[in-house]
């Protein structure tokens, strides 16, 4: 679950791009670590590198959300620390992919240790039920 409201140092966020999420993880509102293009399309494989941003040039007037833990997801998830260090030692890192390492897997990756992506998931679905046998 996600929710409008401030994040702490380790939380995952995301912000809304209309036909996506774009996520990252929050150490301050000066240091965001994200995987993006440093201009330009956040997806663009070519470009795309693990960085660091602020919390306004993230955003880009949108809405962040924060993610809210289940009971279930807390026994996985790493402390804040770990999470932050994880993400810190990862900058640099390339190998961009819209449907296996996108920057909800390293979101992923940095707070659980698992590279998924939600929203591949969802896309991965859908399209098993509109395509799939009846």
């Amino acid at each position: 679950m996600w929710k409008k409201i401030n994040p702490s140092f380790g939380s995952q966020i995301r912000v809304n791009r209309g036909y996506y999420y774009h996520h990252g993880i929050y150490e301050s509102d000066d240091v965001i670590y994200q995987f993006a293009s440093p201009e330009g399309s956040e997806v663009s494989p070519e470009t795309a590198v693990v960085g660091t941003t602020t919390l306004a040039k993230f955003l880009k007037g949108g809405e962040l959300e924060v993610r809210i833990y289940t009971e279930e997801e807390k026994q996985k998830l790493k402390k804040p620390k770990e999470i932050i260090e994880y993400a810190k030692a990862h900058i640099g890192e390339r190998g961009y992919n819209l449907i296996t390492n996108n920057c909800e897997h390293f979101s992923n990756r940095c707070a659980f240790g698992v590279s998924q992506s939600d929203q591949i998931n969802d896309l991965t679905n859908l399209l098993g039920r509109l395509f799939g046998g009846r």
